[in-house]
């Protein structure tokens, strides 16, 4: 494990323990009304309009060239990827979807660790498990939004959603052991806290619907946390308070929101498969940015 300042790791402070509280908070109130429940509904949507969307709008801050033609530059670099890869997504849209869940389960697990190389196992087994068992266990959901994604309709290969109980068990069970395996022989710090955010992120997967899972778990458990990161970032690079930097960061967040305002208007929410090209569009330039940063020698 690479050296990294204990601040800005995503476990062992306080804004953690407020994270394991909320998403514990909400599990139990699944437990109690169910996952149809108004309030999660109203909270994922809010999490998603103020912490996921804006979480990659801040990504302009960090261009290397603050000049106005390092400006232009860092915003062609940005159009120009989304542009290349909607090209993929219309000649070649099964690879702009296996890139796409291969590009996210590397964001997410770079983000969570802190790694600076692709290759971290413990990286690789939280970005998988975040985006792998949520597909599996809603597996025709997932199957539907994926055609629609590529512009068709497919019937499910194999209906993962049959599998008993007890088999469902015996995989979280077997993946729990292989990741604290690996967190040990890592030599991870503060091991059992990684091991009780992946216990809270499958209890709530297992209890919710395909979308709202992963809505709640993308805004608490990587959004939040990567805003967190980004402005202790900053505060690294040059002394600036938090409200200064949040400020900083309110035009950019605002464009962003504004944007999903926008899509919402072609009833995104109703058409998930173009909501999550979108996304995507957005999610290429952003890991590679983020990339950046997480490689870098000042993030240690």
């Amino acid at each position: 494990m690479q050296n990294v300042d204990a601040n800005l790791r995503s476990v062992n402070h306080p804004f953690f323990w407020l994270q394991t509280a909320f998403q514990a908070s909400l599990i139990l109130v699944v437990a109690i009304w169910g996952p149809s429940a108004t309030f999660l509904t109203v909270f994922a949507v809010l999490a998603l309009v103020l912490i996921g969307v804006p979480h990659g709008g801040n990504d302009f801050y960090y261009r290397p060239n603050k000049s106005l033609w390092g400006s232009v530059k860092f915003l062609f670099f940005y159009l120009g990827c989304m542009a290349l890869y909607a090209l993929v997504w219309q000649w070649l849209p099964i690879v702009a979807l296996l890139a796409f869940l291969v590009i996210s389960m590397h964001h997410f697990g770079q983000s969570n660790f802190l790694s600076d190389s692709w290759r971290a196992p413990e990286s690789l087994l939280w970005g998988l498990w975040l985006l792998l068992f949520p597909m599996l266990k809603h597996a025709r959901e997932a199957v539907g939004i994926f055609a629609e994604m590529m512009g068709g309709h497919q019937n499910l290969p194999m209906d993962w959603g049959t599998m008993s109980n007890a088999s469902w068990m015996v995989l979280v069970l077997v993946f729990g052991l292989f990741y604290a395996l690996i967190l040990w022989r890592r030599k991870v710090e503060h091991k059992g806290q990684f091991i009780l955010q992946w216990a809270l992120v499958t209890i709530w997967y297992w209890l919710t619907p395909l979308v709202l899972g992963f809505v709640v778990v993308f805004c608490l458990w990587h959004s939040a946390q990567s805003m967190r990161y980004q402005v202790l970032y900053i505060r690294h690079q040059r002394p600036k308070s938090i409200l200064g930097i949040l400020k900083d960061f309110l035009p950019l967040g605002i464009l962003a929101m504004l944007a999903w305002v926008v899509s919402a208007q072609f009833d995104v929410m109703h058409h998930l498969g173009l909501g999550f090209v979108l996304l995507s569009l957005v999610t290429l330039p952003h890991v590679v940015v983020m990339d950046g940063i997480y490689r870098a020698d000042s993030h240690r």
